[in-house]
């Protein structure tokens, strides 16, 4: 008779970086403060972190004005600029 194999798994749970952890409050024109989506504190908003707001992933190419695929304070600020000019 043969011995059962067993297999034990250990850490192999993934884990999703970049995702906030705790919720975070969203205001009438559908943003979150600055500190909030810039989940990696480094003063930019990139594509990744725009996605997990929809107002900002829609605008992102819009208000990127520099054109290098980040949002600082001032581009992200006229998200707000542009959701109400609408």
């Amino acid at each position: 008779m043969k011995a059962p194999y067993w297999i034990l798994l250990i850490g192999a749970v993934p884990v999703a970086h970049g995702v906030a952890e705790t919720p975070v409050s969203v205001d009438a024109a559908g943003l979150v403060r600055f500190h909030d989506i810039d989940s990696d504190d480094n003063g930019y908003v990139s594509r990744v972190e725009a996605r997990s707001v929809a107002v900002v992933d829609n605008a992102f190419d819009s208000v990127d004005v520099d054109g290098n695929g980040l949002l600082d304070r001032d581009e992200y600020t006229s998200v707000r600029l542009a959701r109400e000019a609408d």
